[in-house]
């Protein structure tokens, strides 16, 4: 396709709309946030800090006097940090509170009659979390700074936004799951403060009885009482009691526990954290989306003339309006043609759902005159009038937040050779030599040495849950329960090399990641490609990507001289994709569609610590 810039109609363009030049362009992005606020960093420093501060940090032993009993203040502790690990990146907003929240709790619970290491570690906790709440306001403030910009730039022109206005529905989704989950994590909180208050009732009526230590097991101790009467009383952390040691045992008929030893409330904790932490994320994720949708529907707008064009992933690049050549890119987002909070069925009949949505989508990589309507920003949205691949006006929406490119950053196009990826087979006029036609479906998975690699990488997985979880279990709720949080993606990583598959056949093809198969028509299929860092990006005309990561070792595979599948793979989707005679005739059975195994590791890994925990 000639490179050749598409311009708009002229109807499409607003009356005294400005043209967004370069000069004002660059002005906008050097309003960015500073290079030491990038997001990864502040990630990175509060992780590192964080779990040599626990590693340091002595757990304290119970006693009489200070009975172990539901530990609010360690999960609240424990859940700022591991939401701080996502808010710094994705919620600068939700950062600003949750950091001095954390950094008070350290101060007050950790820095107090710490040893030297334990002091050491804990203020660099302190430090990180100085460090990540500044990157966190500079990012607001650079936003700030990026929408006065935008907004002198348009000399005060203000026009309407294009295509009809629709009821708002924008964000509707998570603001519902966030306040499902929160609900969740409230009825827990219910659950463990009403078990808190009942054994407390009972234990201020039972009878304190002395006791000496006996033995102890691996979850319990055994006692006598002075009255020579034998026991066996269940205990969190049996290494806390000497045997010899003398203990008060609490009696009230045939319940009996030690003083020391109250209603322990630490699954409800962890059902507090399960649900609270996504929960608030999407909530406030939510109510920013449906702020910033709402901000953008006010009537009249600012509004800009740029250029845009589409990548290979599906993303929408936007450049300067006297930038006719896309040099330079100010940022990139995802956008529909249909308004995020417009229902399918409002908009078009099912009969025609998917000639539009091929007519709307298929946006080719040229240029493409357009019409900005918002203020560009991190983080914001926007509205462009475009044209699509057969010159008809269209408006598109970001379905998510703008991105700045990182310098020296642009769209990754099919002419441009951004990689060197591991060789492929020889072909002729674009097909495969090895590709003939046939009717029986064509599958694609990984190769036998892949499969070992992925099978190791899983026994190391389940080894890890057992260990971190034998961890919690013997010396305590703490920062350990971090290490938790990478097992899913651990487990989808170990499930692609274990059992990824694509099965093409009449209808399409079949895709399966390590959570779930999805199915792709041929008419839905825009482009395969590979990377150098032996990952997989099928990229469908809506834009949207199914992505395999972590397939094979490029480096090592170009120095063997070896075409791994997921190589092969590509290949043939993409001449099947190009020459339809070659496709298969038939359909695949169901069971042939493949087995997604990231929720097979993941019942392995639990029966794997239910075994331990029962042994």
């Amino acid at each position: 396709m000639p490179d050749t810039p598409v311009l708009i109609a002229a109807d499409s363009v607003p009356a005294g709309t400005p043209t967004w030049s370069t000069e004002d362009a660059s002005a906008w992005t050097r309003a960015r946030r500073g290079a030491w606020a990038r997001p990864l960093w502040s990630v990175w420093v509060l992780l590192i800090t964080v779990v040599w501060a626990n590693v340091v940090t002595p757990d304290q032993p119970c006693g009489d006097d200070s009975p172990c009993g539901a530990d609010w203040l360690g999960m609240a502790e424990m859940g700022l940090a591991v939401g701080l690990l996502y808010w710094l990146p994705r919620l600068p907003e939700l950062t600003l509170m949750a950091a001095p929240a954390l950094a008070s709790l350290v101060a007050w619970l950790e820095l107090p009659g710490a040893g030297p290491m334990a002091l050491a570690a804990n203020l660099s906790v302190l430090l990180a979390l100085a460090f990540g709440w500044a990157a966190a306001a500079e990012r607001l403030a650079a936003r700030r700074r990026q929408r006065a910009a935008a907004a002198a730039n348009t000399a005060g022109i203000r026009c309407p936004l294009p295509g009809s206005v629709s009821p708002l529905r924008r964000g509707t989704i998570p603001i519902t799951a966030g306040l499902l989950l929160i609900g969740v994590a409230g009825f827990a909180v219910v659950q463990a403060l009403d078990g808190i208050s009942a054994d407390q009732r009972r234990a201020d009526g039972a009878t304190r009885t002395s006791a000496r230590v006996l033995s102890r097991g691996e979850e319990s101790v055994r006692v006598r009482t002075d009255d020579a009467r034998r026991m066996t009383l269940g205990v969190s952390y049996p290494e806390d009691y000497r045997v010899g040691e003398t203990v008060t045992v609490l009696e009230d008929g045939t319940w009996r526990r030690l003083a020391t030893e109250p209603y322990d409330a630490f699954g409800w904790q962890l059902l507090i954290l399960a649900g609270g932490l996504p929960g608030s994320s999407m909530l406030l994720t939510g109510l920013l989306a449906r702020s910033r949708a709402a901000a953008l529907r006010r009537a009249p707008v600012p509004a800009l003339r740029v250029w845009e064009r589409s990548d290979d992933h599906g993303r929408i690049w936007v450049y300067a309006g006297d930038d006719d050549t896309g040099r330079t890119p100010l940022f990139s987002g995802r956008f529909t043609a249909r308004p995020p909070d417009v229902d399918q069925d409002e908009t078009a009949s099912d009969d025609d759902a998917d000639v539009d949505e091929d007519e709307l989508f298929t946006i080719d990589t040229r240029l493409h005159e357009a019409v900005m309507f918002g203020v560009p920003y991190e983080g914001g949205e926007l509205a462009l009038a475009t044209t699509d691949r057969a010159f008809r006006p269209v408006v598109i929406h970001t379905v998510g937040p703008i991105r700045l490119p990182r310098p020296g950053q642009g769209p990754v196009l099919s002419a441009e050779k951004t990689d060197t990826p591991p060789k492929a087979p020889s072909t002729t006029d674009g097909v495969p030599l090895v590709l003939a036609p046939t009717g029986q479906p064509r599958r694609w998975g990984p190769s036998p040495i892949a499969r070992t690699g992925g099978a190791v990488w899983a026994l190391c997985l389940l080894a890890a849950c057992t260990f971190v979880v034998q961890l919690l279990v013997t010396e305590g709720f703490g920062w350990k329960v971090l290490l938790l949080a990478g097992t899913p993606a651990l487990a989808g990583s170990a499930a692609n090399q274990l059992n990824w598959r694509v099965t093409a056949d009449r209808s399409g093809l079949w895709l399966t990641g390590p959570w779930r198969v999805r199915h792709v028509t041929w008419e839905r299929l825009r482009a395969a490609r590979y990377t150098a860092g032996g990952d997989v990006r099928i990229t469908l005309r809506d834009g949207s990507i199914w992505e395999l990561t972590g397939l094979g070792w490029p480096k090592a595979e170009r120095r063997l001289g070896l075409c791994p599948s997921y190589v092969r793979m590509v290949e043939e989707v993409t001449a099947l994709h190009a020459h339809p005679e070659l496709r298969p005739t038939e359909l695949v059975s169901p069971r042939d569609r493949g087995l997604p195994m990231g929720p097979v590791l993941i019942v392995f890994a639990i029966l794997a610590v239910a075994s331990w925990l029962v042994g």
